[in-house]
């Protein structure tokens, strides 16, 4: 009966780690996402170009392929050094990338021959991108151990009401109850 709150208690227990070291966990963030970064970067070097056949499309692939690769690098290499700056670096190197991807994605806009319709599309991805570029810049560098707090906070209140829906769900069971034979 007891495992039945291993999970909320596990829950509770990341609820806390996010609460009492969001530096820890800013810095796994940055890490995860220079490996992302990394092998997103060596996947489009690899097999996207084959899949073009226009050389100035290939171009654009292999700037975003090699940028999203030095950018995957730095992310995993700087966290590990500067902690305390690790949601700063990730925010500035996230709009990096979305004015990289923006740019890269004005220029095949550019070379498109497709209709109307399709292009609809690429308008509103490049001012979203470019959006979120601006926003990334813009978020203070204390914004992100705010934002894992508060989900450190949202943790331990799921992780209380898990235990409060398994313990009002439980099967009741007496121990002593008289049986009758018919």
């Amino acid at each position: 009966m007891i495992t039945v709150y291993l999970i909320p208690a596990l829950t509770a227990v990341i609820g806390l780690v996010m609460l009492c070291s969001a530096e820890a966990i800013i810095s796994v963030f940055v890490i995860a996402l220079g490996v992302f970064m990394l092998i997103s970067g060596i996947y489009l070097l690899f097999t996207m170009p084959k899949y073009l056949t226009e050389n100035s499309l290939k171009i654009g692939i292999y700037v975003r392929g090699g940028l999203s690769i030095i950018l995957g690098l730095l992310c995993i290499i700087l966290p590990v050094g500067v902690v305390n700056f690790s949601w700063k670096v990730m925010m500035i190197i996230l709009g990096i990338y979305a004015l990289c991807s923006a740019a890269l994605e004005i220029f095949t806009f550019v070379r498109m021959t497709c209709g109307s319709e399709e292009k609809k599309h690429f308008v509103i991805e490049i001012i979203g991108t470019l959006i979120g570029a601006i926003v990334l810049f813009m978020l203070p560098s204390n914004f992100g151990f705010t934002l894992i707090r508060i989900a450190g906070g949202i943790f331990i209140l799921i992780a209380i009401i898990q235990a409060i829906n398994i313990y009002r769900n439980r099967d009741i069971v007496e121990e002593d109850a008289p049986v009758k034979d018919e």
